[in-house]
């Protein structure tokens, strides 16, 4: 965790005088009524959140230290359930959505809303997000923490939102995912960059966490390149293989200077040379990311990590990545991409992870392609059903197959849903393209082809 800077500081100290020295506060502190509250938060919150939110940008590595400086009560609870919130949703999950070590952090604010003068109207803003909270901790951990909680008004509050169909490994996920889409837009993660193998382990899944979503908001790198620089330095780091993935995802999506690429490169090409792991580790990784978030490979992605391997080691993730390369330039439509792609996969197993890459690549081209195809485009997209039924001959494999017979009905559903007017020139045209094309790729019987086309007569009213 970095300091807060001065600037940082004097900001939240003149928000905070503002606050206190406000008419919003004077009324709030004579009633005590929630509407003034209300009134309270919605004139002074948004310039906490205007400084959050530029420290989250600018500054993320000080996000804790800003954090603990608005527990203040001098800012009369604004923005903690925020923050509440945002401490739940850092916390590591296991695969039966539990939390993988005790969350400090949600239940110190947690104490301090507890605390609160405020607390009667700041619990109308943190009923759910305790249910989730809870919901991911364990009972011991919960009844520790209402233990430590003085006033038994809050404690049989917060006891309330302990709910026994959270047991349930559906409800919780359930119960997560809806709380998640409320924060989606929302940037607020931080990280600690590990110094030794051990705090690797520990502090993993946060920080690339913290790296992801950095990525996913488009946000600026310049604030941690000395953290970045120093974790990829740590050789005894290299033959773990969080080490690896972390590595891969700043040379996937993270833009260095000059000096930084030469020295990422590096340790990526050390990396290669020196832990025989190291392909199978990478290719799990880009298996997860073509899977779990697609959008995110993009050829400019792709060029930048090929073009950081070293060539004299041909090895098979140099070969995997001069097909790739060969696809970027020529375009998966190429017959030497074609044949290319088809030299490549006959060197492995059909189920080979190489192999697994390679289709989920293609695959996500295409749809990148077909995504982007308008209505009136629906000639181009049947030309293309040509080169989609080749890579499907090539690879053989069901679910490639099914991904792009997904894709392709998608299209063509859309096309239905454009072009209305069954009579029309454009309509029985994309019937007749799908009649030939889609039965000839087995995407379709002709019993479905019927009922996909098939009128619906209107039922008669009584």
């Amino acid at each position: 965790m970095q300091n807060l800077n001065d600037d940082y500081k004097e900001r939240l100290q003149a928000v905070a005088e503002v606050i206190q020295g406000s008419d919003e506060l004077a009324a709030y502190l004579d009633e005590e009524s929630h509407e003034l509250y209300k009134v309270l938060q919605d004139t002074y919150e948004p310039l906490v959140a205007e400084i959050y939110q530029e420290v989250a940008e600018n500054d993320p590595l000080q996000i804790k230290a800003l954090e603990q400086v608005l527990l203040n009560p001098y800012f009369e609870g604004l923005f903690l359930p925020r923050i509440l919130g945002y401490s739940v949703l850092r916390g590591e999950v296991n695969d039966e959505l539990k939390y993988t070590r005790p969350q400090e952090d949600f239940k110190k604010v947690l104490h301090v809303i507890a605390s609160s003068a405020n607390f009667d109207q700041l619990k109308q803003r943190i009923g759910q997000t305790v249910q989730v909270g809870f919901s991911l901790s364990s009972e011991i951990w919960i009844t520790n923490l209402l233990e430590q909680i003085e006033n038994k008004k809050v404690r049989a509050f917060l006891q309330s939102m302990r709910h026994d169909r959270f047991r349930d490994l559906n409800e919780r996920r359930n119960l997560l995912e809806r709380y998640k889409k409320q924060f989606s837009h929302y940037n607020f993660y931080t990280a600690e960059f590990p110094d030794t193998i051990n705090e690797l382990k520990v502090e993993f899944s946060a920080l690339r966490s913290f790296l992801l979503n950095r990525i996913k908001f488009k946000s600026k790198h310049d604030s941690y390149t000395k953290e970045i620089h120093e974790i990829i330095s740590k050789k005894q780091f290299s033959k773990e293989k969080e080490y690896l993935e972390l590595v891969s995802i700043i040379a996937h999506f993270i833009d260095l200077n000059e000096n930084e690429s030469v020295h990422l490169k590096t340790a990526l090409n050390a990396c290669r040379s020196e832990n025989p792991s190291f392909n199978q580790y990478y290719f799990q990784f880009l298996k997860r990311e073509l899977k779990q978030r697609p959008s995110n490979i993009t050829p400019e992605a792709d060029k930048k990590f090929s073009s950081l391997l070293d060539r004299t080691n041909a090895d098979d993730l140099v070969r995997f990545y001069n097909i790739i390369d060969t696809i970027h330039s020529k375009g998966f439509i190429h017959e030497d991409v074609l044949d290319g792609v088809n030299a490549f996969y006959s060197q492995y197993e059909g189920m080979s992870i190489n192999n697994e890459c390679l289709r989920l690549s293609i695959s996500n081209l295409f749809y990148k392609v077909v995504s982007n195809l308008s209505c009136p485009e629906y000639h181009a997209f049947f030309e293309l059903n040509k080169t989609f039924g080749a890579y499907i001959n090539i690879f053989s494999n069901s679910a490639f197959s099914q991904d792009v017979e997904n894709m392709c009905m998608d299209y063509v559903n859309k096309l239905l849903a454009f072009y209305k007017d069954k009579r029309s020139k454009e309509y029985q045209e994309i019937k007749k393209l799908v009649s030939s094309n889609f039965t000839e790729l087995e995407f379709l019987s002709d019993k479905e082809l019927v009922e996909l086309f098939k009128i619906k007569r209107k039922k008669k009213e009584d």
